[in-house]
C-alpha cells in the first residue's frame, strides 16, 4: 500500500517536471528587431537578451511571468499558459511628451553612420531613399554578397534563382523573364520593381552587367510599401554595383590584412581566421560601479552573440568574448558604455556615469520642415545649428556634410582663426600665421584649375580674407562648409569653401542664459602635484631602491623584492629604469629585462610600453626590435604602421620609414583596412610630409627628387605628440599657457566616447598638440589619470618636436608611468623656443 501511495504522489511530480520548455520568438518596434532587449522570468534568476536579429530563447514553465524592458521602450510582463511556446512581440516607444515634439530612443543606426560604414560592411544597402540594413527589419529579408562569389550566371535571372532557394522564375534571360518570391510562380505576382544604385526600373535589368554586382538584397513587406507602393508587397530587388563611388576598389573582407603582398587561397584563410577568432574566446571579468560603490544586475551582452549575463550583489561579473567583440554594459538611469575587446584584454571594470540627455541616444520628432524662427529657437540647444549670411542652417538636413567646431572644442588658448582652424579638419590647410595673416584652402574644392581660398562668413558678414582680429574667446561655433550645394548661395565667392563663425556678440541670447565663452575661458586654479609630490606615492620597492647609497646596496634592494614581484613586468621596467638612470649600470639593466622578457613577449601593450623607455633614453635599435614584435601581434593597427615608420627614422632608415607609409596606403586602397579621416588622418598625413619634407633626397633618386610633391606645411613651431599604451586608458591632457589660461583635452568614455570607440575601431592611440609661438614663454602640461579599467599602470610617451619641419627640427621623448588617479599633475614645462623641457 505504502509503494502504491508512493508511486501515486510521484507521478504528478513528474508531470510538473516535463513542464518546463523553451520560449522563444523575434522582439520588433515598427517593424524593425531590437536586439539587446532584457528578458527576464520574474522571481527567477533566469535571464537573457535578444540578439541582433531580435531572437531570444529561454526556459519558462507554466505561470511564470516572463518581463521584456528595454531603454526607451516599455516594458511588457507577460503570464506563460500551458500552450505558450512561441511568443513574438511588438514593443512600443516610452515617449515623453514636451510640448510639440516627442523624444523617443533612437532605434537604428544614424544615415550617417550607415553610410560612413556602406564601404565596409558587406550587411549594408544604398536605396534611392537610404542606407538600410535588411537584416534589422522584420519579416524575410535576403542578402547575396558578391565578393568571391563563383557562378556561372548569365543574367540577373539565373543569378538570383541560383543563389536562393526561394525565388522562383518564369522565361528566359532573352528578354521575357520574370521573377517571384516563392517557389510557386503561379500564384504569386512577379517582382516589378527594381532599385539599381538608387535609379528604380519596373522590369527586369538584363541587361546588367552581372561583373559589377557587389550586394543584392531582396525584401518584401508592409513597411517597404511606404517608399515603393504596393508593388513592393511582391518584392523588391536592390543592386549596389561598382559604379557607385563608395564601392570603387571594395575588396574582399575575407582577405588577411598580414598578407598583404602575395596572398594564396584567401578562402582558406579567413575561414581559419574565424576559427581562430573562435577557438581565442576567453573570459572576461570585472566589477561594474558608479564610481564610488558597485552596482548589482547590470545588463552585460556581447553584441552579434547570445552571450548574456548580469552583474551580482558585489558588481561583480563574468562573460566570455573574443578578440574584436563589443561588450555592452546598461543599466536603467545609467550612460550605456560599450567597450571592444582587444588581444590583451582579460578584466575590465567600467564605470557608469548618469545619462544626461545625449542626442546620440534620442531622437526629437517633429515636424520635417522646419522654419527659421524654428532654427532660430534650437540653435542654442542644438549644436549642429550654425547661423550663416543667408539664414540658419541644420546640419542635419543640409545637402551635404557640415563639419563643426562646437563651444566646448575651441581652443581658447589660440591667438586667432588660422591658429585655431591649424590641424583641426582633414582636408583643410591653413596657411600663414596671426601676424602677417594667412589663408585657408579647403581640398576636394580646389585643384589645379581652382585655387581659390575659402571665405569667412563671420556673424552673416563675409570676409575674402581671414579674420585675425577677432578674439578666439568670443567664438561660439564654427562650421566647414565644402559642399557646392551649400556654397552655391554665397556666388563666386565661395566656390573655394566657407568658414562659418558664430561669435557671442553675434549670436546674443535673448533670456537670462550665462555666457559659455565666460565659463570656458579659465584660469589654473588649485594644487598641481609635482614630481615631487607623486614620488611620495611611490611603490615601497622604488623608495627602497632610491634610498640606497651604492650599486651593491640598490641590488640587494632588487633581489630582496624580485622574488616577490616575480611576476609583474611594472616592477622590472621601474628596476630597469632606476638602474640605468641613477647608477648608469646598462649592461645590469639590460639583463633585468632579458631575463624577465617572457612577461612581455606576445603581449603588444607591454611591449609598446618597453618600447617607450627604450626611445626615452634614445636606444632606438632596440626599440626598433620592440616595435617589430607589437607590428607583428597587431598589423591590423593603423597606428603599428605609423609606430614603424618613427622607429626606421629614428635609426636612420628613412626609406624603410616611407616604405611603411606607402603599404598603410596601399591597405587603405585596397580595402583592406579602414581609414579615419578625422583623429589618425591628419596625423600621419602630417608625419609623413615631415619625413618628405626633411629626407626627400634620402627617400627617392635625387633626380626624381625635384619632381615629388610635397605639401606645405601648415605649421611651424613646437609640436607635442602624445601616445599611451593602453587603450583603456582615461585621462585628461591640461595645456596651460603663459597667461596661465588653460585647455583641456577631454579621453574618457564619460566626456569623449565618440573618439575611445574610433580609436578602438580604427586602432591608434594618439594625438597631437600644437604650439606656432604665437604666446611665447613657460608652457605646462598636466594630466589627470582616471584610470584604464584595471589595476595595471599606463605609460604615456610624449614625444616633443622643436622647430618642427624646418631643418633644425629636433626632439626630445618622456615617458611617464601614470598610476595615481583623480588628481592634477604636473608632467612637464617647456618655454616655447627652447631646446629642452623641464620636468
Amino acid at each position: 500500500m505504502k509503494k502504491l501511495l508512493f508511486l501515486f504522489l510521484a507521478v504528478p511530480l513528474v508531470i510538473f517536471a516535463q513542464e518546463q520548455r523553451k520560449l522563444s520568438g523575434t522582439i520588433s518596434s515598427d517593424y524593425q528587431v531590437l536586439p539587446d532587449v532584457k528578458v527576464t522570468v520574474v522571481d527567477k534568476e533566469i535571464v537573457t537578451a535578444s540578439n541582433q536579429r531580435g531572437w531570444y530563447e529561454i526556459a519558462v514553465e507554466t505561470g511564470d511571468k516572463v518581463q521584456f524592458s528595454s531603454i526607451g521602450m516599455k516594458t511588457i510582463t507577460i503570464m506563460v499558459e500551458d500552450v505558450t511556446r512561441i511568443l513574438n512581440l511588438e514593443m512600443s516607444s516610452e515617449t515623453t511628451d514636451l510640448e510639440e515634439v516627442v523624444v523617443t530612443k533612437k532605434l537604428n543606426k544614424s544615415q550617417e553612420l550607415l553610410e560612413k560604414e556602406f564601404r565596409y560592411n558587406p550587411d549594408i544597402v544604398k536605396s534611392v531613399f537610404r542606407y538600410f540594413e535588411p537584416k534589422r527589419f522584420v519579416g524575410q529579408t535576403r542578402m547575396i554578397n558578391m565578393d568571391g562569389l563563383e557562378h556561372n550566371s548569365q543574367c540577373i535571372l539565373d543569378l538570383l534563382t541560383e543563389q536562393l532557394d526561394d525565388i522562383s522564375r518564369i522565361g528566359t534571360c532573352a528578354g521575357d523573364g520574370k521573377i517571384f518570391i516563392g517557389l510557386n510562380s503561379i500564384k504569386a505576382s512577379p517582382i516589378t520593381v527594381f532599385d539599381i544604385d538608387g535609379q528604380v526600373f519596373q522590369d527586369v535589368p538584363f541587361w546588367l552587367d552581372l561583373r559589377k554586382i557587389k550586394r543584392i538584397a531582396i525584401v518584401q513587406g508592409r513597411y517597404w510599401a511606404n517608399y515603393y507602393g504596393d508593388a513592393a508587397l511582391n518584392g523588391v530587388v536592390i543592386i549596389n554595383t561598382t559604379d557607385l563611388n563608395a564601392l570603387r576598389g571594395v575588396v574582399d573582407k575575407g582577405r588577411l590584412r598580414d598578407n598583404y603582398i602575395k596572398e594564396a587561397n584567401l578562402s582558406e584563410q579567413y575561414h581559419a581566421e574565424n576559427k581562430r577568432r573562435k577557438q581565442n574566446q576567453k573570459v572576461i571579468s570585472g566589477t561594474v560601479s558608479d564610481g564610488r560603490a558597485p552596482i548589482a544586475n547590470v545588463n552585460i551582452s556581447v553584441s552579434n552573440t547570445n552571450e548574456a549575463t548580469t552583474t551580482n550583489e558585489k558588481g561583480k561579473y563574468k562573460i566570455r568574448a573574443g578578440q574584436g567583440d563589443i561588450i555592452s554594459y546598461s543599466y536603467v538611469g545609467l550612460k550605456t558604455v560599450n567597450i571592444k575587446v582587444e588581444d590583451i584584454t582579460r578584466i575590465l571594470n567600467p564605470i557608469l556615469i548618469p545619462e544626461v540627455t545625449q542626442l546620440d541616444e534620442v531622437e526629437v520628432t517633429a515636424s520635417k520642415r522646419r522654419s527659421q524662427k524654428d532654427l532660430e529657437e534650437d540653435y542654442y540647444s542644438n549644436e549642429n545649428i550654425i547661423k550663416t549670411a543667408w539664414g540658419y542652417l541644420d546640419a542635419d538636413r543640409a545637402a551635404g556634410n557640415v563639419r563643426f567646431l562646437n563651444e566646448e572644442q575651441i581652443n581658447p588658448v589660440s591667438l586667432c582663426i588660422l591658429d585655431l582652424l591649424r590641424g583641426k579638419f582633414a582636408g583643410v590647410n591653413v596657411t600663414g600665421d596671426c601676424f602677417s595673416g594667412g589663408g585657408v584652402s579647403i581640398r576636394g574644392l580646389n585643384s589645379i584649375m581652382n585655387n581659390t581660398g575659402a571665405i569667412f562668413d563671420v556673424d552673416g558678414q563675409i570676409f575674402t580674407n581671414a579674420p585675425i582680429w577677432l578674439d578666439v574667446n568670443s567664438f561660439k561655433r564654427i562650421a566647414i562648409l565644402s559642399n557646392l550645394g551649400l556654397t552655391a548661395q554665397y556666388g563666386n565667392f565661395g566656390r573655394g569653401g566657407v568658414v562659418v563663425i558664430n561669435t557671442t556678440n553675434g549670436t546674443l541670447k535673448t533670456n537670462n542664459g550665462v555666457d559659455q565663452a565666460l565659463l570656458r575661458n579659465n584660469f589654473v586654479s588649485g594644487r598641481i602635484l609635482t614630481k615631487e609630490d607623486i614620488d611620495k606615492n611611490k611603490p615601497q620597492y622604488l623608495k627602497e631602491l632610491e634610498a640606497s647609497t651604492s650599486f651593491e646596496g640598490a641590488k640587494g634592494v632588487f633581489d630582496k623584492h624580485a622574488k616577490a614581484y616575480k611576476g609583474s613586468p611594472y616592477f622590472h621596467l621601474d628596476a630597469y629604469t632606476y638602474f640605468t638612470e641613477k647608477w648608469k649600470q646598462q649592461k645590469y639593466a639590460d639583463g633585468i629585462i632579458k631575463n624577465n622578457y617572457a612577461l612581455f613577449q606576445n603581449n603588444a601593450v607591454l611591449l609598446k610600453a618597453l618600447a617607450y623607455h627604450f626611445d626615452a633614453q634614445e636606444r632606438f635599435e632596440m626599440a626598433n626590435t620592440v616595435y617589430k614584435e607589437a607590428f607583428l601581434l597587431r598589423p591590423n593597427y593603423a597606428q603599428s604602421y605609423l609606430d614603424m615608420a618613427n622607429t626606421y627614422r629614428d635609426i636612420n632608415e628613412p626609406k624603410m620609414a616611407a616604405s611603411m607609409y606607402a603599404r598603410y596606403q596601399y591597405l587603405l586602397e585596397e580595402g583592406f583596412m579602414q581609414q579615419d579621416t578625422i583623429g589618425f588622418g591628419p596625423i600621419i598625413e602630417r608625419e609623413f610630409n615631415n619625413l618628405l619634407t626633411l629626407d626627400k633626397s634620402a627617400v627617392v633618386h635625387s633626380e626624381k627628387a625635384n619632381e615629388l610633391y610635397i605639401a606645405e606645411e601648415d605649421f611651424a613651431g613646437t609640436r607635442l605628440v602624445f601616445e599611451w599604451n593602453d587603450s583603456e586608458a582615461e585621462f585628461d591632457l591640461q595645456f596651460v599657457n603663459p597667461g596661465k589660461q588653460f585647455y583641456t583635452w577631454n579621453h574618457s568614455l564619460a566626456d569623449n566616447e565618440e573618439t575611445i570607440s574610433r580609436e578602438k575601431n580604427f586602432g591608434y592611440n594618439i594625438t597631437e598638440y600644437l604650439i606656432d609661438g604665437s604666446l611665447p614663454g613657460n608652457w605646462s602640461v598636466n594630466v589627470n589619470y582616471l584610470g584604464n579599467k584595471s589595476l595595471t599602470p599606463t605609460y604615456l610617451k610624449a614625444t616633443i618636436y622643436y622647430a618642427y619641419g624646418s631643418r633644425n627640427q629636433r626632439k626630445e621623448v618622456k615617458v611617464f608611468k601614470l598610476s595615481l588617479k583623480d588628481v592634477n599633475q604636473e608632467l612637464f614645462r617647456l618655454q616655447s623656443f627652447s631646446k629642452v623641457a623641464v620636468r
